[in-house]
């Protein structure tokens, strides 16, 4: 279970449940800690990625949703290696998949990885295949997870995009996540200078309203705490201004899931 929470201001107290393919049998374990806190957890659904076109998998996409009410998707790239990538995310066998999806309105955390060469080119290709998804199914809400690839693009201290990548990622239905101890904790120290940097690089080219803060807890506690997870953006990010601070520590992400929403209507 990948749990990747979010704040407002100050004090996180939301969460979304982000499933991988390993814990694909605790969709049920999601949607009752989902139900249970309706208000604070909002539990993804994920699939077998490679095969969501499937009788099987489209079935496990409805129950996931209109039974179980998960009300997100989870959609993972690197799934696709268990299959020798034997289809393309955006191949027209899984318009099946992305159909019923669009018509859920459900948003897809979509975590994009440079298959199948791992390298620059290759994830370049997907952003293409992301784009061109993007204007088909226009009631999907997508969000970058993990944030662009610092390796290939912010190497320099800012972003240096391809043309055809900053294309899709001004796109009005992508949403850019904000998490890089995860990746280069292990390198950096904190309160991360280099990713403080990279912030206010994003924030100017996309704007507040384009960025949504994680953490990949529990994962990142190898590299520094939960609150500094959340403090070198929270306390250290002097160049953003409140209001900004609320859109990315979880402003853009409650509108995405409509958490607010399902707090009024639980308090009647």
């Amino acid at each position: 279970m990948r749990v990747t929470p979010s704040a407002a201001r100050s004090v996180p107290d939301f969460a979304s449940l982000h499933p991988g393919y390993e814990s694909l049998r605790g969709t049920g374990t999601h949607a009752f800690a989902q139900n249970q806190y309706p208000d604070k957890l909002t539990a993804l659904l994920n699939v077998d990625e490679p095969r969501a076109h499937t009788e099987a998998a489209l079935a496990e996409l409805d129950r996931a949703h209109q039974t179980l009410g998960l009300r997100a998707v989870y959609f993972a790239l690197d799934a696709f290696a268990r299959y020798g990538f034997d289809i393309d995310f955006d191949d027209p066998r899984m318009d099946a998949f992305w159909s019923k999806v669009d018509a859920a309105r459900l948003p897809v955390f979509l975590e994009i990885t440079a298959i199948p060469d791992y390298d620059e080119a290759s994830y370049i290709r997907n952003v293409v295949r992301l784009h061109g998804l993007m204007d088909r199914y226009r009631n999907i809400r997508w969000v970058l997870v993990m944030g662009p690839p610092v390796g290939y693009f912010g190497t320099s201290g800012t972003w240096s995009f391809p043309d055809e990548v900053f294309a899709a990622y001004r796109h009005e239905r992508l949403w850019i996540e904000v998490m890089f101890p995860i990746t280069w904790g292990g390198v950096w120290e904190y309160p991360y200078p280099e990713a403080q940097a990279l912030i206010r690089d994003l924030r100017d080219k996309f704007g507040a309203e384009k960025l949504v803060w994680g953490s990949d807890m529990p994962n990142v506690e190898r590299f520094c705490t939960y609150t500094q997870c959340v403090d070198y953006v929270r306390r250290h990010c002097a160049f953003l201004t409140a209001s900004e601070k609320d859109l990315i520590l979880g402003g853009n992400l409650d509108a995405l899931l409509g958490i607010s929403k399902r707090r009024r209507v639980r308090a009647g």
